[in-house]
């Protein structure tokens, strides 16, 4: 199995709200930079299951897709839309990255490239500028990986 096939089956489980099936897919002291170089890394299962709760309980429905992605090694680079609609009813889907390295088939390094204080307006329910709009409506209609599974 690829590293993007192990990923998207993280993805799946993501999207389905199985939060145990999601961290199947991590080793056990994954460290995972949900905003990097914004927050502190979540270090270990535990600490990653508390966050995934925590993010759950506010979303109802998640659209996560990957567009592009490369292999190297152990290496996965992963561009997307992280696309979900709040309880509150706000819409939220933003471009983001990430770089996610594997040991053996679990990720045990994960870094979500996303620009946050925009992501934070969108959670607010603010309007996306029209270059994210744009960004998100060519990842949906192009691309190897860009359909979106239902959430």
């Amino acid at each position: 199995m690829s590293r993007y096939e192990r990923f998207s089956e993280v993805i799946a489980a993501w999207n389905a709200g199985n939060i145990d099936a999601t961290l199947a897919g991590m080793d056990d002291g994954i460290v995972w930079h949900v905003a990097t170089g914004a927050m502190a890394p979540l270090v270990g299962k535990p600490e990653v299951r508390r966050f995934l709760e925590l993010l759950r309980s506010d979303v109802i429905d998640v659209r996560w897709s990957i567009v592009n992605h490369a292999e190297a090694g152990d290496m996965l680079f992963v561009e997307g839309i992280d696309a979900y609609t709040r309880s509150n009813g706000v819409m939220v889907a933003m471009p983001y990255a990430a770089v996610v390295q594997f040991r053996c088939d679990r990720i045990c390094s994960w870094r979500d490239y996303i620009d946050t204080r925009r992501m934070e307006k969108l959670r607010e329910g603010k309007a996306p500028p029209a270059f994210i709009s744009e960004l998100v409506e060519v990842a949906n209609d192009s691309g190897p990986d860009s359909e979106m599974p239902p959430g």
